[in-house]
């Protein structure tokens, strides 16, 4: 069992300004008071901060064509599909599909978020399934 650590707090209190002397800052009283306080875990460094993060090639990464042998239906809000589109029609080219860009996009986060995801799984599944 954990011994509670004892920390002190000391905290500041502002005096009543006297109204004959505004010239000078207002006078403090110090008030200290002894606490326990149980200590804290110590929290898991960043994943995303130990790695160093680099930009892709935004054309060579995103706006390729991929062709699907088998597909599957993934829904987007309508404002979030209008921009992709927008975005598309700008810069995409003729023959770049919004589902192209859409898949490049969430291949190229499911890579680069890897490992966080693979954590998160991890304390949120402790048990074994078996």
């Amino acid at each position: 069992m954990e011994q509670p650590q004892t920390t002190e707090l000391v905290s500041v209190v502002a005096a009543p300004e006297d109204s004959s002397n505004l010239d000078s800052p207002p006078s403090e009283t110090v008030v200290s008071e002894k606490q326990d306080v149980k200590p804290e875990r110590v929290p898991v460094p960043d994943i995303r901060w130990r790695r160093s993060m680099t930009l892709p090639d935004y054309k060579k990464t995103f706006l390729v064509r991929v062709d699907y042998d088998l597909r599957a239906s993934l829904y987007v809000s309508a404002p979030t599909k209008r921009k992709i589109l927008e975005v598309l029609k700008k810069i995409g080219g003729e023959r770049l599909t919004a589902t192209s860009y859409v898949d490049n996009i969430l291949r190229h986060h499911l890579e680069m978020f890897r490992d966080e995801i693979n954590c998160i799984h991890q304390e949120q599944n402790y048990h074994n399934i078996v």
